[in-house]
């Protein structure tokens, strides 16, 4: 089971893609949501690396230590 952090890591992911979808976006609503989808997976990546203290990133794991 994912971490209650990263499970809200990947809805606003899915928000962000879900955004880029839609055919109207102005160029400069694009960028931005494009930049937001880059450091939204930085985000997801560095948590599932290191968010918790370097263990890994399940919580079932994570309450057996």
């Amino acid at each position: 089971m994912l971490c209650g952090e990263l499970e809200r890591l990947e809805a606003e992911f899915d928000d962000i893609v879900t955004s880029l979808e839609e055919q109207d976006l102005k160029p400069r609503e694009r960028k931005a949501l494009q930049q937001a989808y880059r450091r939204m997976l930085k985000r997801i990546e560095d948590h599932r690396r290191t968010g918790h203290d370097g263990g890994p990133c399940f919580e079932e794991e994570s309450q057996a230590a």
